[in-house]
């Protein structure tokens, strides 16, 4: 199921820089995985919403790089890897835009951009995750952009969430075959 998954050159090649524990590039796979297909769902559901796909995949496959710092965090709760992960990418010339989701994907706000939400989002729903705040947030954004009424927009999404979500089970699975470490040679 998961065999033809792969990640955007770019993200590949910051982490052949990098010692990413397998686990976490399954983890960072999936991610990337889902986003795609939510911004896909969204964008054929809302064709004049104007989302930048790339933006967001490219985001979703690297939110988590942190992690490979604070490794720690690949098994235990914990927000260190966050901006820790920015400071990571800008160090390895990614830019600020493409850099700042690493430290902002566990947060949300009215001010957060569709995109934001959307990693945001994929960072959940690839497990199942179901959170009421931030699929609202996501609704409100595109009923502004598409002058749609929230209800109608509510039952698109949570049509196109549940489609993703179901394949949760199968994800975790596949991203649990992966030990948290590198080994030593």
């Amino acid at each position: 199921m998961f065999n033809q998954l792969s990640l955007p050159d770019e993200v590949e090649c910051i982490f052949s820089e990098l010692r990413i524990p397998p686990r976490l590039y399954a983890h960072l796979l999936l991610v990337h995985d889902v986003a795609n297909k939510l911004i896909d769902a969204i964008s054929v559901t809302w064709n004049t919403l104007n989302i930048d796909k790339n933006l967001v995949v490219s985001a979703a496959a690297t939110h988590d790089i942190g992690k490979c710092i604070h490794t720690n965090e690949l098994s235990e709760e914990g927000h260190k890897h966050e901006q820790e992960g920015k400071r990571l990418l800008i160090s390895l010339g990614v830019p600020e835009e493409k850099a700042k989701f690493a430290a902002t994907h566990a947060t949300w706000s009215e001010k957060s951009t569709i995109e934001d939400i959307c990693v945001s989002l994929a960072d959940k729903i690839w497990k199942g995750s179901r959170m009421k705040e931030l699929e609202d947030l996501l609704i409100e954004k595109i009923s502004s952009a598409t002058k749609m009424e929230r209800w109608e927009i509510f039952s698109l999404l949570d049509s196109i969430i549940e489609n993703i979500t179901k394949d949760a089970d199968k994800r975790l699975a596949f991203q649990n075959n992966f030990p948290t470490m590198c080994r030593t040679i």
